[in-house]
């Protein structure tokens, strides 16, 4: 049909050779196309060879869209899989063949992807099987650890929920710990209190809360809340699976996000929520994060906000003669 004619067009883009950004947007295409249309059995009859081109891709060392093919793959993977255990084999692959070459080169975007794709594939595997989510992340925790001390704050967020994720779904059976908590526990802190002199205000304001809340989980196994104010009404995300799940699907979608959660029956599905589209003031609403006057990004955002004022103000008064 027409849906499996347009995936063929992005996978014929995916292996371009005009140029990098068309490959890349091919990619995005496809992420896009099984959130769109992967819960269909065309979908599930075209993931196998789909899964087997962003394999090459993710892990070809001349390729250059390798971070957009896993991001892709693990999209693809979340919406398609046949269950959890294809997820955690993936996520056995993409630790493996992906993340560890990327730590090696530092190359800090497929580094960031890598984590991002195995924290969603993780979300569907803790959410199914806790002792089979605790043996795949014990074979990637000293990655993760590595991630930790990387110089890139990006990277080190990412590792940080995924730890704080796996934490919260394991200690929800039993207590549980990490096998270098200590040492886990020791860098976090450290972090939660790195000066901005090296990364600037804004990223550092960003480690230290995601340090905080990863923190918190496993010390007194509470997770942050999301606030998403959605047509009308808010959404809350209480949970590390929800809120990394949420994470995969904002970079996924971009600004489309408001829309699918109105007209997607697979983010209703996935974050179960409904939304009655029937009324026109639901169409012209747009999402908006709903944040606590006292938190870290209020607080950047009111210090931006003063700066725009004062350089408006600074553009309106009269040149001295």
């Amino acid at each position: 049909g027409r849906r499996v004619t347009l995936l063929e067009a992005l996978r014929r883009g995916a292996r371009s050779t005009k140029s990098a950004r068309e490959r890349e947007l091919a990619l995005r295409g496809v992420a896009l196309w099984f959130v769109n249309f992967g819960t269909d059995a065309e979908a599930e009859a075209e993931f196998g060879s789909v899964s087997e081109q962003l394999r090459a891709l993710a892990t070809d060392p001349g390729s250059d869209v390798r971070a957009p093919a896993v991001a892709a793959l693990g999209m693809a993977n979340f919406v398609a899989g046949a269950d959890f255990r294809d997820a955690a084999e993936l996520a056995q692959f993409v630790q493996a063949r992906v993340l560890a070459p990327a730590l090696e080169r530092r190359a800090m975007d497929e580094v960031r992807q890598a984590l991002e794709t195995l924290g969603l594939l993780l979300t569907v595997v803790a959410d199914a099987d806790a002792a089979l989510a605790e043996r795949v992340f014990d074979a990637a925790l000293a990655l993760h650890m590595r991630a930790l001390k990387a110089d890139s704050v990006d990277v080190r967020v990412r590792a940080a929920q995924n730890f704080a994720l796996v934490h919260q779904a394991l200690n929800a059976h039993a207590p549980f710990a990490f096998a270098q908590q200590d040492e886990l526990v020791g860098v976090l802190e450290m972090l939660r209190h790195e000066s901005s002199k090296r990364h600037g205000k804004r990223s550092v304001a960003a480690q230290r809360a995601a340090m905080r809340d990863t923190l918190r989980t496993i010390e007194a196994g509470d997770a942050p809340e999301l606030r998403l104010a959605l047509h009308g009404r808010v959404v809350r995300f209480g949970d590390w699976i929800r809120i990394l799940r949420l994470h995969a699907f904002r970079a996924a979608l971009g600004g489309g996000l408001p829309a699918h959660f109105l007209a997607n029956a697979l983010l209703q599905d996935v974050f179960d929520v409904e939304f009655d589209g029937s009324h026109d003031e639901f169409q012209l609403n747009k999402a908006r994060m709903v944040v606590s006057p006292s938190s870290e990004l209020a607080k950047l955002r009111s210090k931006d906000m003063r700066k725009r004022r004062a350089a408006h103000h600074a553009t309106l008064q009269p040149d001295d003669e």
